[in-house]
């Protein structure tokens, strides 16, 4: 189940980014201690309420996958504690404009972790990261993330792993007009081109856990996750982004190829 916390003490924002997460202090239900958390602000999100479930179904999906993800959970913010934070940002309208106008409520965030590295802009992939670097592409060409660029990597690293975050622009296919019939052929996907890994993977093996994984993708796993979804969050766009990953499931081999010819 996904951890459910009050959002209890504001720390900062950080940077002033598209989407500009805030550190909250959070605590859980019946417990005494408290832990840091990232936390999207729905205000904060182009696509509102979508955006939020988009972040949390992908955690979830991306942890199914074996990708490292922070921890995720659904952060409520309480109007106290909206307006301490709003105190402190005298002259800074966007930020005003994002906890004033939508973000009372529940939000997104994930445990903040310590000592992780942003990856930097043109790193070479070290060997011992290379399994889980095919892992991120593979999964971003999944879910259609047209947002973990070369020079935008939302991607970190600590030791020999890499933490996936930000995917409230994934499931892409949701806003095509036409969506393709057959999503697992990757030839006309151009985000592809833009993606972190796409010039530093050449010839490297498709990852056979994540092949594995994706063959044994169930309507099942796929249906608790959008159950893990609040209902405030909820449209019709999970229905949808069940169908896609049960059509990718039954086409895994095929996605795999063409993964492996994006990155010859």
């Amino acid at each position: 189940m996904i951890d459910q916390v009050t959002a209890t003490t504001f720390h900062r924002f950080l940077g002033n980014g598209r989407t500009s997460p805030a550190i909250f202090s959070c605590e859980h239900r019946g417990s005494k201690g408290t832990n840091e958390y990232v936390v999207k602000l729905r205000g904060g999100l182009e696509r509102g309420e979508r955006g939020l479930a988009y972040e949390l179904y992908a955690s979830m999906l991306g942890a199914y996958f074996g990708l490292s993800c922070p921890r995720p959970a659904i952060i409520l913010l309480e109007e106290d504690l909206a307006a301490v934070v709003l105190s402190t940002l005298s002259g800074d309208d966007r930020k005003t404009k994002i906890v004033r106008d939508s973000s009372v409520g529940l939000n997104f965030g994930t445990q903040f972790l310590v000592n992780l590295a942003v990856w930097p802009v043109d790193k070479a992939v070290p060997g011992p990261l290379q399994d889980a670097a095919v892992k991120v592409y593979a999964f971003d060409a999944l879910i259609q993330n047209p947002d973990r660029t070369f020079n935008n990597p939302n991607l970190g690293s600590r030791n020999d792993d890499l933490f996936v975050f930000d995917h409230e622009l994934a499931f892409s296919f949701l806003l095509s007009i036409f969506p393709s019939r057959t999503p697992w052929k990757l030839a006309t996907e151009d985000y592809l081109e833009r993606h972190v890994f796409a010039r530093a993977l050449n010839h490297v093996p498709f990852s056979s856990d994540f092949l594995q994984r994706l063959s044994d993708l169930s309507q099942e796993i796929t249906a608790y996750f959008s159950k893990q979804i609040p209902h405030e969050w909820k449209s019709d766009d999970l229905p949808r982004i069940e169908s896609h990953l049960a059509l990718m499931s039954e086409h895994a081999a095929e996605f795999a190829e063409e993964v492996i010819r994006r990155l010859a």
